[in-house]
């Protein structure tokens, strides 16, 4: 499909805020579609993008105003083509079939909704033995069910899903350190959500494996893993690198395939190099936050998306760099390096190192940034001033508190000497 032809194809990208929503806009509006980028709130980063045609503020997603908005906005922009977020994608679920047509998903209600379900997912996957293979120490908990009695691996981790929620469309992950604390965190998540998973521990580091599919064909494969997590223990990845695992990557299609998945979808992965042991986590079908590495490395599962989409034919990247370092430097690779700093349990030589390290990479050529992106690098240095603004305010906050607190205690002393 050429430029020509994507400049007729108005495409709404929305939850720009988000660094994941952020590479799509980048990705279609330098292929040449027009991008009308959209979030509730004004700071949203990805409004001031260079790649987006048109920049607007939407009512929030439980704002009953959002829906009268989005059909007079598709309408009067003749809007071709959607590419939703989760949060979207829960919102317009009362009026999902009018929309269908619009998203590049497999136009089935039920069929996408549980894919966003956690427990549904695994319970899928359970399916088949060669589906079921490499998961976690799960449980799952229903409505009606007992409290469950079995012993997972410390820590526990708690999930609800926002299209399994009552009320609301929150996705929740609680950490619990002791079998007693998972328990009150499942009483309390079962009274918010229809279906609750349990979840133990197991070690290692993220990785992900990422695809598009189209008419039950893989078109597109990537890798990545994740080298920083904020806090350090697990968390937010922060700094990641292009990657590939043979074995976890078979894995991934045997369970993509299974599932049926139409479109683009993250397959997340905790892998011990250690032992090379793997385990699937969970699905993500929607674009993710790692995406600027795929796009660094000349993998561009959005323009490949909607080219699709739109019938048009999509050539496969067969080969791409491995080792090509990505990070979004802040505030999560701050707050990497300030997790370790505060950790008193590392030795000091490796929590300096951790600074040090995070000076080093602004000079090394192969590190690249999320928001430091060709063409549109303004959103980089728009981040750093929201950052240094914050920073400085929670400090001067801080000093204040700190100096109402000294006054108060001189007073009480002078008072005493008295």
């Amino acid at each position: 499909m050429t430029p020509a032809q994507r400049a007729r194809l108005p495409v709404l990208v929305p939850d720009v805020h988000a660094i994941g929503m952020i590479g799509v806009v980048r990705s279609l509006g330098k292929a040449g579609y027009p991008v009308h980028a959209c979030a509730s709130r004004a700071d949203a980063l990805g409004l001031s993008s260079n790649f987006a045609s048109k920049s607007t503020r939407c009512p929030a997603y439980d704002d009953p105003q959002f829906l009268i908005w989005l059909d007079n906005y598709a309408r009067d922009h003749d809007i071709r083509a959607i590419v939703p977020s989760e949060a979207f994608l829960l919102a317009i679920r009362p009026v999902f079939d009018r929309y269908a047509p619009l998203l590049p998903v497999r136009p089935d209600e039920d069929f996408v909704y549980e894919a966003f379900s956690k427990p549904a997912v695994l319970l899928r996957l359970l399916e088949s033995p060669d589906s079921a293979a490499h998961l976690p120490p799960t449980l799952f908990v229903q409505d009606g069910d007992p409290l469950p009695t079995e012993a997972l691996g410390l820590p526990i981790f708690v999930k609800g899903d926002g299209t399994d929620a009552r009320l609301g469309n929150d996705n929740i992950v609680a950490r619990a350190d002791s079998a007693n604390e998972a328990l009150e965190r499942i009483v309390r998540l079962r009274e918010r959500y229809r279906r609750v998973l349990v979840q133990g521990f197991v070690p290692g580091q993220g990785t992900g494996a990422y695809f598009l599919v189209h008419q039950g064909e893989i078109r597109q494969e990537f890798m990545n893993r994740c080298l920083h997590e904020v806090p350090h223990t697990g968390g937010f990845c922060s700094l990641r690198d292009s990657w590939w695992h043979d074995a976890m990557i078979e894995d991934a299609r045997r369970k993509i395939r299974h599932l049926g998945w139409e479109g683009i979808a993250m397959l997340e992965y905790r892998w011990d190099p250690d032992s090379d042991r793997f385990w699937f986590i969970e699905l993500n079908a929607r674009f993710w936050g790692a995406l600027h590495v795929a796009l660094y490395a000349g993998v561009d599962f959005p323009t490949q998306l909607l080219d699709t989409f739109h019938r048009a034919t999509v050539r496969r990247v067969k080969e791409f760099p491995l080792g090509m370092q990505v990070r979004y430097t802040v505030p999560f690779e701050v707050g990497y390096v300030m997790s370790r700093w505060r950790d008193r349990r590392l030795p000091l030589a490796q929590r300096l190192r951790s600074v040090a390290g995070w000076f080093a990479r602004f000079l090394h050529p192969g590190i690249r940034s999320d928001l430091l992106y060709p063409g549109d690098r303004k959103l980089y240095l728009l981040q750093w001033r929201a950052f240094l603004r914050g920073g400085i305010a929670s400090f001067l906050h801080r000093a204040r508190s700190r100096g109402l607190r000294d006054a108060r205690t001189s007073e009480k002393q002078s008072a005493t000497i008295t």
